[in-house]
C-alpha cells in the first residue's frame, strides 16, 4: 500500500522572508468553503489562480508556503520551471525541486490571496505520479491560510469554515491540544497506547496533507519497533519515496479524545520534517471529526 505526504521541508524555505500576502474578503466572516474530500480524507479547495485557471489544492498543515505544480492541470498559468532546483538539502525526500513565483493571486469563494509568493514544482519530477494522480490536485495551501484565519473543516456539510481569530471560541466539551511550531509545522504531544500494551508519549508534527492516521519512527521510543509480521508500505513524498510497515492497530490520545488505528505505519527513516526520530499524524486520524486548526491561538481543536 501506499499513501501520499505533501510535506514541505522547511530547510531553506523557513529561512525565506516572503512578502505577506494581503487578503480580500467578499462579506463578513464567518466565511463558508466547499470542500472535495479525497482519499483518505484529503481536503480538496478549488481555487482560481490568476483569474486565469482554477486549480484545485489540498488544505495542508505541513505546506508553511503555498506550492503550484506545473503540470497538465495548469496549463493556462504559463508557468515556468526550466530552471528548478532543489530548495533545501535534496537527499530529504520532503525538499521540493523548484522555483519561487512572487505576485500570485488566489481566489477561493470569498477570499482573495493577493501577492503569495508560491513554490512552483515541475509535475514531472514528482515521485509516485499515479498515486498523486488519483488525488486530482494541482497546488497545495497552508499556512498562508491558516496564519490569518482560524480554519474549521466540517465533514458533515463538507465545508471550511474560515473565523475570525479574535472571536472564535471552542465548542463546549471539545477536545483543545496546544500547539508548538517549529520551522513553520505545527507539533504536539501524543500519547500513543503500543499493541504491546505501552502507552508512550510523543512529540509529533501534524500534517493534513499526509492521507495516512499516523507514521511511528522505530526507535524513537524504546517501546517503538518495526512491526515483525507487518505488511510493506511505502510513503510518496514531494521528492522521493519510503519504505513503511504497517502494523496492528493501537490507540491515539490528544486531549481528551481518543481515536482508533487501525493500520499505524512505522518507518525506520528520520521524521522528514524535523529530521529527527518522531512520529506524524495525518488527516485519516481525523476523518468523520469536525477538526478546528487555530494558528493564532496555537491550538487545535478536535469536536
Amino acid at each position: 500500500m501506499r499513501h501520499a505526504v505533501f510535506a514541505l521541508a522547511a530547510l531553506l524555505l523557513a529561512a525565506c522572508h516572503f512578502p505577506e500576502p494581503k487578503v480580500g474578503l467578499a462579506g463578513p466572516l464567518p466565511l463558508d468553503l466547499t470542500y472535495r474530500e479525497a482519499r483518505g480524507g484529503l481536503v480538496i479547495l478549488t481555487g482560481r489562480v490568476d483569474d486565469r485557471e482554477d486549480v484545485d489544492f489540498i488544505l495542508d498543515t505541513g505546506a508553511p508556503v503555498s506550492v503550484l505544480l506545473d503540470g497538465k492541470r495548469t496549463t493556462k498559468l504559463g508557468l515556468d520551471t526550466r530552471l528548478a532546483v532543489p530548495l533545501g538539502n535534496p537527499n530529504n525526500p520532503a525538499t521540493p525541486t523548484g522555483v519561487l513565483r512572487g505576485d500570485t493571486r488566489i481566489a477561493f469563494n470569498g477570499v482573495t490571496l493577493l501577492g503569495l509568493t508560491v513554490v512552483v514544482i515541475p509535475e514531472k519530477s514528482m515521485p509516485c505520479s499515479e498515486r498523486f494522480d488519483e488525488i486530482g490536485f494541482a497546488g497545495v495551501i497552508g499556512a498562508d491560510l491558516f496564519r490569518k484565519f482560524v480554519v474549521e473543516i466540517d465533514p458533515v456539510a463538507k465545508r471550511v469554515r474560515l473565523h475570525d481569530p479574535a472571536k472564535w471560541q471552542p465548542s463546549p466539551g471539545a477536545s483543545i491540544v496546544p500547539i508548538a511550531f517549529r520551522d513553520g509545522h505545527p507539533f504536539t504531544m501524543v500519547k500513543v497506547r503500543l499493541p504491546s500494551g505501552d502507552t508512550v508519549s510523543e512529540d509529533m508534527n501534524i500534517d493534513i496533507g499526509m492521507n495516512g492516521s499516523i507514521s511511528l519512527v522505530a526507535g524513537s521510543h524504546p517501546a517503538i519497533v518495526m512491526p515483525k509480521d507487518g505488511k510493506p508500505g511505502n510513503s510518496c513524498f514531494v521528492n522521493g519515496a519510503r519504505s513503511e510497515m504497517i502494523g496492528a492497530p493501537l490507540d491515539v490520545t490528544l486531549g481528551t479524545k481518543s481515536f482508533r488505528v487501525e493500520a499505524p505505519r512505522y518507518t525506520e527513516y528520520l521524521n522528514a520534517v524535523s529530521d529527527k526520530r518522531g512520529g506524524t499524524l495525518g488527516v485519516k486520524l481525523f476523518q468523520g471529526e469536525r477538526l478546528t486548526i487555530d494558528y493564532p491561538g496555537k491550538r487545535i481543536v478536535v469536536g
